[in-house]
């Protein structure tokens, strides 16, 4: 029998290797996002051979993701096929690409059907475009950001510190309230749950390899993003906040760690934003940025 964990930090040093070495864009197989969204999903990994296996769970029941590493997947496939029958359920798998969906007709011809779940598509934007927000349909952006220049004159950003945490703590805080009083009654518990995996990235950031941003002007914080490398050329960008009074300071944000990574990781060319969860509000922002790339994710369930 398998014997699956809850993710921690400690585990990344074998668990994240998998998760690069199949070099998915897809923020599903981020290991710093599987720690911080673990208590949602009640998320569990362990390692067969040169793959790594994550099973979830939600409320269609046992849910896994493919199972990422080295090799022919095969018998990491067949591993998880017999621990879902040993829970009386079907094979359900998430977060698959087509290239996956190939490999499950190819090896388990007519045993899977196929269904694409646009609210968790990640939108993928290049980091070149970001950092210089170019072009007509960013000159909206580039306005906002000239507003924040002119009404925060010397406004800056830098590398989050320990010394940041309770400002940032507070600002997501008082995220969390406005967006509870934007979104339908469908939307609160994803908010809550993001809140939730919010707070564990910024206090385990440095267990889990996880980059922050700060943006500040005099002794205000007007906002701060989180990330981690996805790929060799995709960088994940976990969270993002930002003071919805102050005009600009959301694109400023998204705008100032773009340029960071363009400074740090020369090698990555997009960055994931991430899925919209099918929130309107949420999906709109991302649209409003007119993504290069969509990240899609196919739902597999063994018939």
């Amino acid at each position: 029998m398998i014997r699956f964990q809850a993710p921690t930090p400690a585990q990344r040093g074998w668990a994240q290797p998998l998760l690069m070495a199949e070099g998915l864009p897809l923020c599903d197989y981020s290991f710093p996002l599987l720690c911080c969204w673990r208590d949602a999903y009640s998320t569990e990994i362990a390692p067969l051979e040169q793959r790594l296996l994550v099973r979830l769970h939600n409320s269609q029941g046992t849910v896994y993701l493919w199972p990422a590493g080295r090799g022919d997947p095969r018998p990491a496939l067949d591993a998880i096929l017999q621990d879902a029958h040993r829970l009386d359920e079907p094979l359900r798998l998430a977060s698959l690409t087509a290239e996956h969906q190939a490999c499950l007709e190819e090896h388990y011809p007519g045993r899977f059907s196929f269904q694409p779940l646009r609210d968790g598509f990640d939108y993928l934007y290049e980091v070149q475009r970001l950092a210089q927000l170019p072009g007509k349909k960013l000159h909206a952006k580039r306005n906002h950001i000239h507003r924040l220049d002119e009404n925060c004159p010397g406004w800056t950003w830098a590398p989050m510190t320990d010394a940041d945490l309770p400002l940032c703590q507070a600002l997501d805080r008082n995220w969390l309230k406005a967006a509870k009083e934007r979104e339908t009654a469908q939307g609160l518990r994803s908010l809550d749950r993001e809140h939730r995996a919010l707070q564990r990235a910024l206090q385990d950031r440095a267990l889990l390899g996880i980059h922050g941003l700060v943006l500040r002007w005099q002794d205000q914080l007007l906002g701060f993003t989180l990330g981690a490398p996805l790929s060799p050329t995709v960088f994940d960008v976990s969270f993002e906040r930002a003071r919805e009074d102050i005009q600009g300071a959301y694109p400023a944000v998204t705008r100032s760690f773009a340029r960071w990574v363009r400074e740090h990781y020369p090698d990555i060319r997009y960055l994931n934003r991430e899925e919209d969860m099918g929130l309107p509000g949420l999906r709109k922002a991302k649209q409003s940025y007119y993504p290069d790339l969509m990240g899609e994710k196919i739902y597999a369930v063994e018939q």
